[in-house]
C-alpha cells in the first residue's frame, strides 16, 4: 500500500514538473543578471519596443529578508500585437505585454526565459491570430537570441 502511495505520488509530482515548463523557452547566458537584462532591455529598445516595467526580485527579497538569488523580469512591448490578440481573447491581458525573466540558479549558472505566443494562443483559446502569433513568437526569439550573442 505505502508504494503504491509513493508510486501515485511520485507520478503527481513529475507531472507537475512537466507541466510546469510548458511553453516556456530557457536559455542559458553567459552575462550576470544584471547584464543580461541589460542586454534584453537594449535589444527590446533596438527594436522598437517600449519598456514597461524592469523589477528586481532578490531586491525586493533583500528589504523582506527573504533570501533570493538574483531574479528580474523586464516587461515590454510594442503596442501593436497585444491589442490584436485582447480582441480576441481578453484573458490573454492576464499575460500581456510581453515579458523575459533572467535567474541564476543555484549552481550560479544565468538564465532567461519567456512564454512562447503559442501556449498564450492555446491558453487563451485565441482564434485566427496565427500570424501575429508567429510574429510574436519570432520577437522573442530574435531579442533573447541577439541579447545573448
Amino acid at each position: 500500500m505505502k508504494q503504491a502511495i509513493l508510486v501515485v505520488m511520485l507520478a503527481l509530482f513529475s507531472s507537475v514538473v512537466v507541466a510546469g515548463d510548458a511553453g516556456i523557452v530557457k536559455l542559458k547566458s553567459k552575462y550576470s543578471v544584471d547584464e543580461t537584462m541589460d542586454r534584453v532591455e537594449k535589444t527590446a529598445i533596438s527594436q522598437g519596443m517600449r519598456i514597461w516595467a524592469r523589477e528586481d526580485f532578490k531586491k525586493m527579497g533583500d528589504k523582506i529578508d527573504v533570501n533570493i538569488k538574483p531574479t528580474q523580469i523586464v516587461i515590454f512591448g510594442k503596442g501593436r500585437a497585444g491589442p490584436k490578440l485582447i480582441a480576441s481573447s481578453p484573458t490573454v491581458a492576464l499575460d500581456l505585454p510581453l515579458r523575459v525573466i533572467s535567474w541564476e540558479d543555484k549552481s550560479g549558472q544565468v538564465w532567461v526565459a519567456y512564454t512562447t505566443a503559442d501556449y498564450l494562443k492555446d491558453r487563451h483559446n485565441i482564434q485566427g491570430k496565427d500570424k501575429v502569433v508567429g510574429k510574436v513568437n519570432g520577437r522573442l526569439k530574435s531579442i533573447t537570441s541577439e541579447a545573448l550573442k
